[in-house]
């Protein structure tokens, strides 16, 4: 990693990350995480895909090596403790030039790289980090999504986002701008992460912290509330880490600092239920771009710009959340083309074709309000449709329009 002193835009991300103040749940927030948790013991949780929720900042997978995200109450020695083993961590950090980090993940293959659910089965997956200028890095499911930067080539400069599969696979590309907000490279840079926890700390408020000496470990314990707005709903609980109530735990060596083993939990109800946890941490292993990822398998993608720019005039643009989904399952029925082309520009090749023979024909039932939770940028709005082969089907439409020209764009849902 840089040796030098941080750059300004260094410590504008460490100041993105590091917490303003202490944010506080909704009133009703701990009976609705309890009665959320009653509900997963009868039946399998709904899928909450977002095919573009992995650019967000903190929600990342990728954030397991540090997450700055606290939030409760502390007392002044363990803050003063923890504040000294991640100021040696970071002095730890400016050495290494590589990681590559094996973990188990609580996730589905095929979901968005940040996506956690803490009522699957463990899943692998492998982080690996070159620290250069740029940092280039891979995040892999095994046998399921894969989030990419290995630098600037011919076809421009892009972060990628694809989903493994044999043949030709389906994947996401956005224009890669170094350190900015909501990138998600930012998050593989433990130096950065770490110092935003080491800030919260010298606060000694926003977060409750726990030491734990074993004898050849260090293990700082942080106790964290979800993130987000669930004042509306509390539909998005427990989908990424950022947005689950969490115990963190980074396991440091004694010897060196360095931070060599993390574990994260997620608080449902009274169970606290381990989602993600590191198989292995190597610094400074030989590692080439090429080795971040599968060359045949990276070129038989085609891959959709995240970065929608709309031609033309559009019935999607200009009208509340809920309007606009009516507006996208209306065309299903028929298959329009000229909105969906637009609507569904998230699914493309065989996403968009299997979308087709599923929904084509559909009959609206209702369509709810639409409802804000957690992190999301857009909305969702609850639809029941009967399909063309009778069978009923009940929908939670994840729908945005933060992109330049304001238009409804399904992310999520079907």
């Amino acid at each position: 990693m840089k040796e030098q002193d941080y750059s300004r835009q260094d410590e504008q991300i460490i100041d993105m990350l590091t917490p303003k103040v202490e944010v506080k749940p909704s009133s009703d927030l701990r009976e609705r995480i309890l009665r959320a948790a009653a509900e997963q013991n009868q039946q399998t949780a709904p899928r909450k895909s977002r095919i573009r929720y992995w650019l967000g900042a903190a929600t990342s997978m990728a954030a397991v090596v540090a997450i700055a995200i606290t939030f409760m109450l502390n007392t002044s020695t363990n803050a003063h403790a923890a504040r000294k083993y991640f100021s040696q961590a970071i002095v730890a950090a400016q050495e290494v030039k590589t990681m590559i980090m094996k973990l188990s993940v609580r996730t589905a293959h095929d979901e968005p790289i940040d996506y956690i659910d803490p009522t699957l089965d463990f899943i692998p997956a492998t982080v690996k980090v070159i620290y250069d200028e740029p940092m280039m890095w891979s995040i892999e499911k095994k046998n399921g999504r894969v989030a990419l930067y290995k630098g600037a080539d011919e076809s421009g400069n892009y972060a990628y986002n694809w989903i493994e599969k044999d043949g030709e696979g389906v994947g996401w590309k956005l224009e890669h701008k170094g350190y900015s907000d909501n990138d998600l490279a930012v998050l593989l840079d433990p130096r950065l992460l770490l110092n935003a926890e080491l800030r919260t700390a010298e606060r000694n408020k926003g977060a409750r912290y726990e030491i734990i000496d074993n004898g050849e470990l260090i293990i700082v314990q942080a106790t964290t509330e979800a993130q987000g707005n669930f004042s509306e709903s509390d539909y998005m609980l427990n989908t990424s880490i950022a947005e689950s109530n969490t115990i963190r735990e980074y396991s440091f060596a004694k010897s060196t600092g360095e931070l060599i083993k993390m574990r994260i939990k997620a608080i449902v109800g009274k169970q606290a239920i381990t989602i993600i946890e590191s198989e292995s941490i190597a610094y400074n292993e030989p590692l080439a771009v090429n080795d971040l990822y599968n060359k045949d398998s990276f070129s038989k993608v085609t891959f959709t710009d995240v970065d929608f720019k709309q031609n033309g005039p559009t019935p999607l643009a200009g009208i509340t959340a809920d309007e606009a989904a009516k507006i996208i399952l209306e065309a299903m029925k028929d298959w329009d083309e000229n909105v969906l082309n637009t609507a569904l520009y998230f699914y493309q090749g065989d996403l968009r074709k299997t979308l087709e023979n599923k929904y084509k024909g559909l009959e609206i039932k209702s369509i709810g309000r639409a409802f804000t939770s957690g992190l999301y940028a857009g909305q969702f709005v609850k639809c029941k449709v009967v399909l063309a082969d009778s069978s009923k089907e009940s929908l939670t439409l994840a729908i945005r329009n933060d992109n330049k020209s304001k238009v409804w764009l399904v992310d999520g849902g079907l």
